[in-house]
């Protein structure tokens, strides 16, 4: 069998698939154009000039009737898993665990970061409200101190008892509150481990954070801190919990700027590959070309998500300003991944612009 005899022996076939199509589908096609394909199909080998003439006529208005579909889609959406990776039902179990697992890593990203942000919001805080308390145990250690001959000696005395009370267990609320911070983030705080595991020596206990009677640190081991008893940052912002502070923002920031960005626009790019998916194979118009159209669609996604974040959020936004504040370009990335062909389009005006521009400003 000649070559010329095989593509049209694969033309035939190809068109029957069509008129199958057609006939699912409930698309109307002329009772001429089937019969040509039917006498083609039936003479075979011997098949007349003009039959062969009235079959490409015939499959040629047959094939326009059912476009946007092509034979290569159809291949492609009744295939199996089996047949390989160009098949339909192969990409949509791929994309659907692609989504899944870029879902499920955006939840504990975020997750993680939430905690965190939460934490170093609080220190922030509880730093502030210490802040006050230092003022006003100014004020209380500076207020005259009721003399025995005063008639209202007893009342005085008991206000100020009860002012200093009531100073102390604002002072211990603050402290167990910050120290309990302090914890958790040390717990959370992967990047130290990850980042400054080198450089942080270990330690035998813990930091002395007990005021001192005196204001002259002691002298001796480098974790052993005396501290004025009106130093009350140093009670609970010693140098360790500082350390974890300055990485736990380092890593806050890393993740907004970074990592969720990215995570948002992939996840974006995904939830729209998986409609666009369900309906080409709905529709049989999925193909070869489509994976691939899909594939470069999941990484544009999730760079159109970091360059939104890039140009859109604050390099202190992690810091105590809100916890809610910086998920606003988030939800932008998300956006910009789902409709990448937006953000590029934005993209390419605005360098079309700029360099119909530049001769413009060069003749003036």
């Amino acid at each position: 069998m000649s070559a010329e005899q095989d593509i049209l022996t694969q033309t035939i076939d190809d068109t029957l698939q069509f008129v199958s199509y057609a006939a699912h589908r409930g698309i109307q096609l002329a009772d001429d154009e089937i019969a040509n394909v039917i006498e083609a199909k039936r003479a075979g080998g011997a098949i007349t000039a003009a039959q062969e003439k009235a079959f490409w006529a015939s499959a040629s208005r047959i094939s326009k009737a059912i476009a946007p579909v092509t034979i290569e889609s159809l291949r492609s959406s009744t295939r199996t898993d089996l047949d390989g990776p160009a098949s339909a039902a192969w990409a949509a179990r791929s994309y659907r665990v692609r989504t899944a697992l870029t879902l499920v890593a955006l939840l504990l990203f975020q997750i993680y970061w939430l905690i965190g942000a939460t934490v170093t919001t609080d220190i922030s805080e509880i730093k502030g409200r210490l802040t006050v308390l230092a003022s006003e145990d100014v004020r209380l250690a500076t207020q005259s101190q009721p003399k025995k001959g005063d008639p209202n000696y007893q009342v005085k005395e008991a206000k100020i008892k009860s002012d200093q009370q009531e100073f102390n267990a604002r002072l211990w609320k603050e402290r167990i509150s910050a120290e309990t911070d302090f914890d958790v983030l040390k717990n959370w705080n992967l990047a130290k481990n990850l980042l400054l595991w080198q450089r942080t020596p270990e330690t035998t206990g813990k930091t002395k954070i007990s005021p001192a009677a005196s204001g002259d640190p002691k002298s001796g081991s480098s974790q052993d801190y005396a501290v004025k008893k009106d130093d009350y940052f140093l009670w609970v912002f010693t140098p360790d919990n500082v350390v974890e502070f300055q990485t736990a923002q380092i890593a806050l920031t890393a993740l907004l700027k970074y990592i969720l960005p990215i995570l948002y626009g992939a996840l974006g790019a995904s939830a729209y590959i998986v409609r666009t998916l369900a309906t080409e194979i709905r529709e049989h118009t999925y193909s070869v070309g489509s994976n691939v159209r899909f594939q470069l669609r999941f990484y544009l996604g999730a760079m159109a998500g970091f360059a939104i974040a890039w140009f859109t959020s604050d390099t202190k936004s992690a810091e105590a300003a809100g916890i809610l504040q910086p998920l606003s370009p988030l939800a932008v990335a998300f956006l910009a991944g789902y409709s990448v062909e937006l953000l590029f389009s934005l993209l390419d005006r605005i360098v079309v612009a700029l360099s119909s521009a530049e001769p413009v400003k060069a003749k003036s």
